[in-house]
């Protein structure tokens, strides 16, 4: 014997209030016609829309901040062969600033704003309000905007596993989507958002972890 499908049976059992609307509409005339539409209506599945939410960058620059892992946006598949860098990558980068110095370092300190323990994960680069900010590698912006506690950020998706964040800026020059260069202007320095003063927090994440960026950025530009 033939099985019947879940989708058949299923089809099958939405038709039921369209006949019994039939029947009594045949049965009664046309008052019946009223009554039969509304029966048939009454089993009518709701149609919802499946909202996808926006994925976003998580946490901010200090352990206090952060919310879970860090989330890294996908690039889309028709940039990823445009952007992919060269082993070069994990050994050295371009200079996020131009000028400036290092203000704190990445790793374990005391909170600027709590005095508590708390792990910094960028190096931090005071500089004068406005200084500019570089791209340190080609790849594409994922993200551009306010997030908590890095105030105004920019992430940028280098490819291979790799991706760099620049936190704290004055304004942003760059959109998602936007493919840069390195040595390209993307931002001016600021002391937007957890910020106790004008500098540039700048991060390297590999696979989705934090690394020290003093392993690759280079003493002077």
């Amino acid at each position: 014997m033939g099985t019947v499908s879940q989708a058949a049976t299923t089809h099958g059992a939405r038709l039921l209030p369209v006949l019994w609307g039939a029947v009594i509409a045949l049965s009664l005339g046309g008052t019946g016609f009223g009554l039969g539409c509304l029966y048939a209506s009454l089993d009518a599945p709701a149609a919802v829309a499946a909202v996808t939410p926006a994925v976003v960058p998580a946490g901010g620059p200090d352990e206090s901040d952060a919310v879970g892992s860090p989330v890294v946006p996908q690039i889309p598949a028709r940039l990823s062969k445009a952007i992919l860098v060269p082993d070069e990558f994990a050994e050295r980068l371009a200079r996020p600033v131009v000028g400036g110095w290092v203000s704190s370092h990445y790793g374990k300190r005391a909170d600027p704003f709590t005095g508590h323990p708390a792990m910094h994960r960028g190096l931090d680069f005071a500089g004068s309000a406005d200084s500019v900010i570089l791209a340190v590698a080609p790849g594409v912006v994922t993200w551009s905007g306010p997030l908590r506690g890095y105030g105004n950020l920019i992430e940028i998706d280098h490819g291979n596993g790799w991706v760099t964040r620049y936190g704290h800026n004055a304004s942003n020059f760059v959109s998602p989507g936007d493919y840069v260069k390195p040595g390209q202007t993307i931002a001016l320095m600021g002391a937007t958002g957890r910020a106790t003063g004008t500098h540039l927090h700048f991060e390297v994440l590999y696979q989705g972890r934090h690394v020290n960026p003093a392993r690759f950025v280079p003493g002077r530009a």
